[in-house]
């Protein structure tokens, strides 16, 4: 689990942990902070200082892997294939938005990745760059992943009033049908879990497999109280954040935030599509909508998660769900909320992988090596260029998403090494090896991604919290290196 808090992080190696450490002792980088709006800052030597020690550790060749698989034809069921990719080249936040015609108006839609499809479909209040593009990303290396805004934002076409969730799942299914994906994997959170179950409810055909984040039955719904809902599109950060992440989870909501940020800038959806949404959504929950009453009625293979702390969903909804869906899986994250998808990041995405595509085969010990030697190696390339982009900043005038690109493609090597590991086939004892290392190496891409939102007031704490963190993950990779039978790290020890 990615902790926003407590432990933590680790850049591979160990010798960027222990520069942590060195680093945090004197508390040298208080104070020196990137001035920006939105009350955001950044502690530039801190984390420039990260990369120059982790670089000091070894020699690594400089770039990325760009293997790539061959697009599978729409519809299709090939096992889904790993694509290379880093920094925004390869990114969501890279892909242009397109305009698809379709039966029920225009579409604007994105997608990246190769290989079977998989259509994800946001929630309340949300549009296309509400989406993490690190969660994105990860799916994309093994999907061709189509993500648009709903009904009424962006370039999408507004339905007729009343809104309903039936119609918006009538919408994504004629996007489905413009796209020619003939069967795709699906993926809803929050209110897009409620379009996803109306879309298998009401179009069948063109579901393969479902998985529900966050959302809500279309019977017997808990209803969330209404001062929660509010609180999302209150404008306030404190209270989004307090719906949708635990208290002691503040980094990986920054961390969100800051991917969000990384996107082009786009129109947000108008209040009017906001309380035809909300409207849309209280119909669904009182069993207004005729999809929302036959959801027993799905077959499809379907994986029900949250976080056990949601406080705009009740765990019970999701047990309902479960329950109501034959055959369906309940994943349940401890420590997460509303927006456990983000919060648990790569291990979530290859989870969802998992269940769209089956377990990956068991690798060799060897195998596991390499994969661990070359993504080490890219994660060092990623720090030495982010070291020189971030020194090269003017403090002045950085914004929040100019600092969170700068940070993007070594978060995105980090999620790279993690993802790797996780799908190389571990078994036994040096899973838990590999679990142990991911969860450290996840929180501190968590600590770097969450740098670009960082307050002025949060600087001293943020260097105790890698302190802790780095110690941890030091030992992580450690224990990884022994199992897997590679040589000890080597600990740096200047200064940058």
């Amino acid at each position: 689990m990615v902790h926003g808090g407590t432990d933590a992080d680790n850049v591979p190696g160990g010798c960027g942990r222990a520069a942590v450490r060195h680093l945090c002792r004197g508390g040298r980088a208080s104070g020196i902070v990137h001035g920006r709006s939105a009350q955001a800052g950044v502690t530039m030597l801190v984390a420039a200082s990260i990369a120059v020690m982790l670089t000091a550790c070894g020699s690594a060749p400089a770039g990325f892997g760009t293997a790539s698989a061959g697009t599978a034809p729409p519809g299709s069921r090939a096992p889904a294939t790993k694509v290379a990719g880093a920094g925004t080249a390869g990114s969501i936040v890279a892909a242009p938005v397109r305009i698809a015609r379709t039966r029920l108006g225009a579409v604007g839609y994105r997608e990246v990745g190769s290989g079977p499809p998989l259509v994800m479909i946001m929630g309340y209040g949300g549009t296309m760059a509400t989406w993490d593009p690190r969660f994105v990303d990860t799916l994309a290396r093994r999907f061709r992943v189509v993500i648009f805004d709903n009904a009424g934002i962006g370039d999408t076409q507004a339905l007729r009033a009343p809104l309903t969730i039936d119609e918006m799942a009538s919408q994504t299914s004629a996007l489905i049908t413009a796209l020619r994906l003939n069967r795709p994997d699906v993926l809803g959170y929050s209110m897009g879990g409620m379009i996803a179950q109306a879309l298998a409810v009401l179009h069948p055909a063109q579901v393969r497999r479902l998985v529900l984040c966050a959302t809500f039955p279309g019977t017997g719904t808990v209803i969330p109280p209404q001062a929660r809902i509010n609180a999302l599109t209150s404008g306030s950060t404190a209270q989004v954040r307090a719906v949708l992440y635990p208290a002691n989870q503040v980094l990986a909501f920054d961390a969100a935030s800051a991917g969000s940020s990384v996107y082009p800038a786009a129109a947000s959806a108008s209040a009017a599509v906001i309380a035809a949404q909300g409207q849309a959504s209280l119909a669904w929950f009182h069993g207004r909508d005729r999809a929302g009453r036959l959801t027993g009625q799905i077959s499809v293979p379907t994986l029900v998660a949250d976080g056990t702390d949601d406080q705009l969903d009740a765990v019970a909804n999701d047990r309902a769900i479960a329950d109501r869906i034959q055959g369906a899986k309940l994943l349940l994250y401890p420590d997460a909320g509303h927006g456990f998808l983000f919060q648990e990041g790569t291990p979530f995405a290859v989870e969802v992988g998992s269940f769209l595509a089956g377990p990956p085969a068991p690798d060799s010990t060897v195998q596991l090596r390499r994969v661990f030697a070359t993504d080490e190696s890219r994660v060092v390339a990623a720090g030495r260029t982010w070291d020189s982009r971030l020194h090269a900043v003017d403090t002045a005038t950085a914004t929040t998403p100019e600092v969170a690109a700068i940070d993007f493609p070594y978060v995105t090597a980090l999620d790279q090494l993690d993802d790797d590991l996780l799908t190389a086939g571990a078994t036994g004892s040096q899973l838990a090896d590999v679990n142990r290392f991911v969860q450290a190496d996840e929180r501190f891409a968590t600590d770097i991604a969450a740098l670009a939102e960082l307050p002025q007031s949060a600087v001293v704490g943020w260097e105790a919290q890698a302190k802790a963190d780095a110690a941890v993950a030091e030992r992580a990779a450690d224990a990884l290196r022994s199992a897997l039978g590679l040589p000890a790290a080597q600990r740096g020890t200047g200064t940058p």
